[in-house]
């Protein structure tokens, strides 16, 4: 048998070899698929931004204003899962915050600020900023705080803030919180 003839010989091999790999390869994928992530990348992000308005009387004399949120965004997390997947929060496994972004609007400079998920302090912390460089106008809290059943029970809504101000007067402080979904039955 010349070489030629072997390898007509081994080309149907080859090629039921390739399509099971084939087969088994997309039967995996399928099962991948199941899943989604939804993160910052997401074409629209599970992000949900949040502002505190302040008066100068609500500051204390030690320079503490506590102050609950409202949403500024113009999607919630049931809009974004929606609109990426067609999912809803009770498709929702895993979730977490990834980070918050504490930006001074109007506010005198921050000293520090804690943020906590509902609208007091016993609920869960999502960010602490101990200090804030000198002229940074934002900070971001990177610390991933699982969420699940507040996301699940619709308490992503308001969050509640305490700020420690350098000096007294009106402000606003906004906190930008980027939110990572995992789906399943998508």
């Amino acid at each position: 048998m010349t070489a030629a003839e072997r390898t007509l010989r081994r080309g149907p091999l080859l090629i039921v070899l390739l399509a099971a790999s084939v087969a088994w390869t997309s039967c995996d994928l399928a099962s991948a698929g199941n899943t989604a992530i939804l993160n910052s990348d997401s074409s629209i992000p599970p992000t949900v931004r949040h502002r505190f308005e302040y008066a100068e009387g609500e500051i204390s004399e030690a320079g503490q204003v506590e102050v609950v949120s409202t949403v500024t965004s113009s999607s919630d997390l049931d809009d974004v899962l929606s609109e990426n997947l067609g999912a809803s929060r009770s498709d929702v496994v895993d979730a977490r915050i990834d980070s918050v972004r504490i930006e001074r609007v109007s506010a005198p400079s921050l000293r520090d600020a804690d943020v906590f998920l509902g609208a007091d302090a016993e609920c869960p912390r999502v960010a602490q900023v101990t200090s804030f460089p000198d002229g940074a106008s934002f900070v971001v809290d990177d610390t991933s705080t699982p969420v699940l059943e507040a996301v699940r029970n619709d308490e992503v809504r308001t969050l509640y803030g305490r700020f420690g101000l350098e000096s007294a007067g009106d402000g606003a402080v906004q906190a930008k919180v980027y939110y990572r979904l995992k789906v399943e039955g998508v």
